[in-house]
């Protein structure tokens, strides 16, 4: 998914028809603002991926070790192409693996799911284990058309069995409009607040984490990190991206700079079920 360009615009502090500048001291990003989430309150302490726990008072000098990019950061992604070409907002249907093809840093899947051709480039940290050519599958596709494309999938067994064996997140929100269940039985739910930034015009963007819930078990996943949870059927969750995005900063010279056509929350999640 390509990024959209970014306006950039600086406004002095004395502007010419009076208007005001932003509220607030916008130079310096200290806390949540509120510990809003996707359908949750955020708890005054977290538990990171890295088995640390984030004090919600932790300093811009003292940051928890797990907001630090990790020696080996997930990049991981998935890219459709459908044939023919994909109308409306998504697909759903039961499909057949007919091609894998692996490289050094993922594979491509062709699905044949009836007369619809789907075609999935997966970049990957570790290799595909999760399904091979000939295994039947439910491919579940979503998209929506906001400041660009927002796209979630899994991948899943046929039914009765229904279990998710691949999904994945490049979107705005954690799941489609109206479809809080969609990566049963992973549950998410948004940390803010959890990597303290200095938020300036040279720097809008603040690392946030994604909770992951498994039923008993809980994992706090920061961007570029990865986690398992889960015993009976275990999960690898990874974000390669969640970011928090700042509409307005300060200049630093008594004024203020805008981004207009970028959006406030966006994530690169992916998950997979591992072999028990």
């Amino acid at each position: 998914m390509q990024t959209l360009p970014r306006i950039l615009v600086i406004l002095p502090a004395l502007l010419a028809f009076g208007c005001l500048g932003p509220k607030g001291n916008l130079g310096q990003y200290t806390a949540s603002d509120g510990g809003e989430t996707d359908g949750a309150t955020t708890d005054e302490t977290t538990t990171a991926d890295a088995g640390t726990t984030v004090e919600s008072e932790t300093s811009l000098d003292d940051p928890p070790p797990a907001c630090a990019e990790p020696d080996d950061p997930t990049s991981e992604s998935a890219t459709f192409l459908f044939d023919p070409p994909l109308a409306g907002d998504g697909f759903a249907g039961e499909c057949e693996v007919s091609a894998i093809e692996a490289d050094p840093d993922g594979a491509e899947i062709a699905l044949t799911c009836g007369e619809q051709g789907v075609q999935i480039h997966l970049e990957l940290d570790e290799p595909l284990t999760q399904f091979a050519v000939g295994d039947p599958l439910a491919l579940d596709y979503r998209l929506v058309q906001s400041f660009g494309q927002s796209e979630w999938f899994t991948l899943r067994l046929p039914a009765p069995d229904g279990a998710l064996l691949l999904g994945g997140v490049q979107a705005e929100d954690l799941t489609p409009p109206n479809a809080d269940p969609f990566f049963a039985p992973l549950s998410m739910t948004r940390q803010d607040g959890v990597c303290m930034t200095t938020i300036d015009c040279d720097n809008m963007e603040e690392p946030i984490a994604v909770e992951f819930t498994h039923g008993d078990d809980h994992a706090v996943v920061f961007a570029s990190h990865t986690a398992v949870l889960g015993e009976s059927a275990p999960y690898r969750v990874g974000a390669s991206t969640a970011r928090k995005h700042y509409s307005e900063a300060a200049d630093g010279l008594g004024g203020f700079c805008q981004v207009f056509d970028v959006p406030e929350y966006y994530y690169r999640l992916m998950f997979h079920r591992l072999d028990e």
